[in-house]
């Protein structure tokens, strides 16, 4: 997980008990998307204790020590920019959010390890998409949030000449940036490295020429984001 990034969307896994799946969900997206997402959990019926085979599961396939991890009602949650049901007919319709999602996923609870282990991969897949759909802009209402490492990357001059460039030009050879931007090519490579690596800029081969394509959905992502920041 990277630096935390900047208005990060809050996202409430709910299932009815909070012991098993909407556990699982909050400490997944803690740990692989924490730096996209904000994740919490609740039930609409809480039981006392989470199920030991949840923390069993995310101890044995992620190192998560599950101490301190507790049912929570809806109450306790606050506001919420996405709101995701676990399954089971999970209502939550006084809930408040910009976006809502069902991820239908049964119950392990009652059916051996295996099943909280399957359990937790699916809840890992579709957490990995989500965080990869809100960092793209693309659910309607949630603003993507600003990456510490592409404000780093954005943050100098000869970046910021690169981005125009291949704004106005699309994909670019890296020989013609080096004329553009008169720099030899050690500079051209670590500024390459810097914004490919924050996913503003992907990269192909060609011969013995790299040549560059700006991530146009990416950039339009962060000037919303930063339009948000700056209301």
């Amino acid at each position: 997980m990277g630096a935390r990034s900047i208005g990060r969307p809050r996202v409430a896994f709910v299932c009815t008990h909070n012991a098993c799946r909407s556990q699982m969900a909050e400490a997944i997206a803690r740990q692989i998307a924490g730096d996209v997402l904000d994740p919490c959990s609740a039930g609409t019926d809480p039981v006392p204790e989470v199920d030991p085979g949840a923390l069993r599961a995310l101890s044995e396939l992620y190192g998560i020590d599950g101490t301190g991890l507790r049912p929570k009602t809806l109450d306790e949650l606050g506001e919420a920019d996405i709101v995701v049901t676990m399954g089971c007919g999970v209502r939550c319709p006084v809930f408040p959010c910009a976006h809502r999602e069902d991820w239908g996923l049964e119950d392990p609870a009652g059916r051996g390890p295996e099943a909280f282990r399957e359990t937790a991969r699916v809840i890992e897949a579709r957490v990995r998409d989500l965080a990869c759909r809100v960092e793209r802009g693309e659910i309607p209402g949630v603003t993507a949030p600003v990456r510490a490492d592409v404000l780093r990357a954005l943050a100098d001059e000869r970046r910021l000449a690169v981005v125009a460039s291949l704004a106005e030009g699309g994909e670019t050879c890296a020989c013609e940036l080096l004329e553009g931007l008169g720099i030899g090519q050690p500079t051209l490579s670590h500024h390459m490295k810097l914004l490919t690596e924050c996913g503003l800029v992907s990269a192909r081969k060609d011969g013995r020429w790299l040549r560059y394509t700006l991530d146009r959905e990416r950039i339009s992502a962060l000037g919303d984001a930063l339009k948000e920041l700056a209301r």
